[in-house]
């Protein structure tokens, strides 16, 4: 399956006359399913109802981390609304970042959410970046979230982008997602060309699959190995216009070397 992230659109989506226009684009496009949060102006009831009548459908629903305990009941109602079984989640607090000590207070309130999720018959995904991949004496981050959360209940998202902004190679740490992971984002990785004489300087940017430094090869060959079947196209950061993006990821996805 792939989907768009439409985080990707964020600027077309302000109003619900905006928002009904981008959804029948991105259908026209060929997309069939989406990620999607509800902006402020609806609800999932609501949202559901405008995708069904664009042709679409949201492959999840989402909640912050830090309300999940307390929403879990309308988290469940939002799912049922939205026709899936997935809650999807954003990240860890701020304050649990920088130390050994807080990544495994995440772990715990992590095993927490996804218990409660289970209760209501949804699966439950953490979404990660590339600041869990801190350094912490002889572990990272990241690995204390793996080794700490339950399998049955945690799952993770990967985002290529963000495993290769972290120093690692996305073809090879994507292993360690082995049947932790159904969902992936992909964006392409590349360097924008910098103006100034700054050599020490590269900056980073997303751009639409296959157009950048990845190894998508690698990439999909272990995404598979590892359990993935839903790809999820961003384009969170990048300079091309975001339809326009979201297009190419689509035909690369579906046409020639990149084709799944």
């Amino acid at each position: 399956m792939i989907a768009l992230q439409m985080y990707t659109l964020r600027e077309f989506m302000k109003t619900p006359a905006a928002l009904a226009e981008t959804l029948r684009r991105v259908r026209a496009m060929g997309y069939e399913c989406v990620q999607i949060t509800p902006p402020a102006f609806t609800d999932a009831s609501e949202l559901a109802a405008l995708l069904r009548s664009c042709g679409l459908r949201a492959d999840s629903a989402i909640c912050p981390l830090a309300q999940i305990p307390e929403r879990i009941d309308q988290i469940a109602r939002d799912a049922t609304a939205l026709e899936t079984d997935v809650l999807r989640t954003d990240s860890i607090a701020v304050e649990d970042r920088c130390s050994a000590a807080g990544y495994r207070r995440a772990a715990e309130h992590l095993n927490r959410c996804g218990r409660l999720a289970k209760e209501k018959g949804l699966r439950f995904m953490y979404h990660f970046h590339a600041f869990e991949f801190v350094q912490l004496g002889d572990t990272r981050g990241i690995d204390i979230l793996l080794q700490e959360t339950d399998p049955q209940t945690v799952l993770f998202q990967p985002d290529v982008y963000w495993l290769a902004a972290a120093g690692t190679e996305p073809s090879q740490s994507l292993k360690r997602f082995s049947g932790r992971a159904a969902y992936m984002h992909l964006k392409d990785y590349v360097i924008v060309p910098s103006r100034t004489e700054t050599l020490e300087v590269a900056r980073a940017g997303s751009a639409p699959v296959g157009t950048g430094n990845l190894n998508w090869p690698g990439i999909f060959a272990a995404a598979r190995e590892a359990g993935i079947s839903h790809f999820v196209v961003e384009d969170d950061m990048g300079a091309l216009d975001p339809f326009e993006s979201a297009q190419m990821s689509l035909r690369a996805l579906r046409e020639g070397k990149l084709a799944l």
